[in-house]
Formats: structure tokens, C-alpha cells, sequence
């Protein structure tokens, strides 16, 4: 009855655990500026809230038209060089026959999608309302913590509480370490990324960097998302530059992968690549991109509350 609930619920707690998160961070980031500063712990949250709203009006404002002018010329662009490959496959009798069966099957993927975009558009309203409820309830929990930690632990028995109050600050510890970890790599990909742009004389390097370091926040699967808008200006440019700026991202990918992940790991905390990869891919597929991104924190929470809870307080109970 019980696992009945949560599948039904699935989409619901997801949400649940995606406020806990961003509750988390912006609790460990206000804890940070109240012990740096006299500030009380409302303000010191006020102000993390406050400067995050800065930075990310100050970054649409820095590159958003920029961003949009190019996206326009871009797609002109690689709608030309389309163009001139259809003329060019038409030429032979190889390729007539290739563009042939691309266009029937172009013509069925339309005819599958007929019903489609609909539902893109109500899934794109509902983010933007999800995307407020995840942030209003974030920042109730973020404000009042203990509220509605103390209200979750009388759910349990009176002898348990004590060791679910510890486990519950032991998972926001590992998610706030977890967040840490992530956003120390996501610069550090991101300024790689966009000093060996600039080098290649590739347009919109600056933005380009900032776009593959906020992807690399979700592991593995975003490292190759942020690769194909580098890719893609490019190529607007000429093939040898876009070979060039896939062999960045590779060598960047592997120098992560191999020096700066493990020791930023050492610090923070670890998780298994194959566990991490098949969670993403499990998450990906029932809620989409946004279980994409939360799938990396999640897996991170789950092992620490089987740690504790299982491992720690079943299995190794009764070891001297």
C-alpha cells in the first residue's frame, strides 16, 4: 500500500525533495554569510536570495539580447549550410536516394509529432508554475527549518526521533557538500572551456563557457548537452574549427573526469559513476529533464539515508 502511495505521489515528491535541495543550499549559504557577518538568520537568507536575483538579472541583462541575435543568425546559418547539402546529395544518384528515404522519414516524424507540440506547450506553462511552487516552498523551509523538521519527526516513535533528527541534518549536510562539490566543478569546466574558446577565436566564447559550466551541473549527460551550442557556432565558422571545439570539450571532459572531480571529491563526496548514470537514466526517463537534473542530489541523499538508517543501524547494530 505503502510503495502504491509513493508511485501514485512520485511526481509530488519529486517536487518535495527538489524544494528540500534548493532549502538546503540557500539554508547552508545563509549559514555562511551569518557566521562572516552580525546579521540575524533572516537576513543573512534575505541577502543570498537578494544576490542570487542579482546575478542572474545581471547575466540576462550582460548577454540575453546578444544571445538571442546570435541564436537568429545561427539558425539562418545552419539552415543554409542544410540547404547546400540537400542540393548537394540530390546531384548523385546516391545521394538522391538518400535524400529520398530522409524526406519519408521526415515526413512521418511530422505526422507522428502532429499532436505534439500541444502538450510541449502545456508542459512548458507547467514548469514555469512548478518552477514557483519548488521556489516558494524552498524558501519557507529554508526560513523556518527546524518547524518543520520537529513536525516530520513526530511522525516517528518518541525512541527514534532523536536518530531521525540526526539523520535528517546528516542528508542536508550531504546535499549541501554535494552542491558545493558541483559548483566548484562547473566554474572550473566553465573557465577551461572558455579560455581555449576564446584561443580558437570562436564567437560568443564568454557565453558559450557560461552555458557548458551550468549544464556540467548535471553530471555526464550535461557535459555533452553543453558541448553541441559550442559546436554548432562552430561550425557556422568552418569544420575544422568544429573539430577543434569538440576535441575542447573531450580534453576538458577528461581532465575533470580524472583530476578535478576526484579532487574536489576528496572534499565533498562520492558517488559511484555506474549508480550516478543509471539513476539519471531511470529519472530521465519517468519525469524528463527535470529528473534529469535532480537525480545526481537524490542518489546522493539515498545512500546517505541507507548508510545510516540500514547499514549503520541494522546490519552493523550488533558488532563490537
Amino acid at each position: 500500500m505503502l510503495l502504491l502511495a509513493v508511485w501514485v505521489l512520485r511526481d509530488i515528491l519529486l517536487l518535495g525533495f527538489a524544494a528540500v535541495l534548493l532549502a538546503c543550499i540557500l539554508r547552508g549559504a545563509g549559514e555562511i554569510v551569518r557566521g562572516n557577518s552580525r546579521l540575524s538568520s533572516g537576513a543573512s537568507l534575505a541577502v543570498v536570495v537578494t544576490t542570487a536575483l542579482a546575478v542572474i538579472g545581471l547575466l540576462l541583462w550582460w548577454r540575453g539580447a546578444v544571445i538571442a541575435d546570435y541564436t537568429v543568425q545561427l539558425t539562418t546559418e545552419l539552415s543554409d549550410q542544410v540547404q547546400q547539402l540537400w542540393e548537394t546529395l540530390n546531384a548523385s544518384e546516391w545521394g538522391s536516394f538518400l535524400a529520398k528515404q530522409v524526406r519519408s522519414g521526415a515526413e512521418s516524424l511530422r505526422s507522428g509529432l502532429s499532436g505534439y507540440f500541444p502538450g510541449v506547450a502545456m508542459s512548458v506553462l507547467g514548469i514555469g508554475g512548478t518552477t514557483i511552487v519548488v521556489i516558494a516552498t524552498a524558501a519557507f523551509l529554508a526560513t523556518s527549518p527546524q518547524m518543520y523538521l520537529t513536525g516530520a519527526l513526530r511522525l516517528l516513535p518518541v525512541d527514534w526521533r532523536p536518530r531521525g533528527r540526526e539523520v535528517a541534518q546528516k542528508i542536508a549536510h550531504t546535499l549541501q557538500l554535494w552542491f558545493v562539490g558541483q559548483l566548484i566543478d562547473m566554474v572550473i569546466v566553465g573557465v577551461l572551456i572558455g579560455i581555449g574558446l576564446w584561443l580558437l577565436g570562436v564567437p560568443l566564447a564568454l557565453t558559450l563557457a557560461l552555458f557548458a559550466g551550468l549544464l556540467n551541473f548535471v553530471p555526464y549527460v550535461g557535459a555533452l548537452a553543453g558541448a553541441v551550442p559550442a559546436i554548432l557556432v562552430a561550425l557556422s565558422q568552418s569544420p575544422s574549427m568544429a573539430l577543434w571545439v569538440a576535441l575542447l570539450f573531450v580534453g576538458v571532459q577528461m581532465l575533470e573526469g580524472n583530476v578535478v572531480a576526484p579532487l574536489i571529491q576528496k572534499r565533498t563526496i562520492a558517488l559511484p559513476p555506474a549508480l550516478t548514470i543509471l539513476c539519471q537514466t531511470v529519472l530521465g526517463t519517468l519525469f524528463g529533464v527535470f529528473g534529469l537534473v535532480i537525480a545526481t542530489p537524490l542518489i546522493a541523499a539515498m545512500l546517505t539515508a541507507v548508510r545510516l538508517i540500514y547499514i549503520e543501524d541494522v546490519l552493523e547494530r550488533d558488532e563490537p
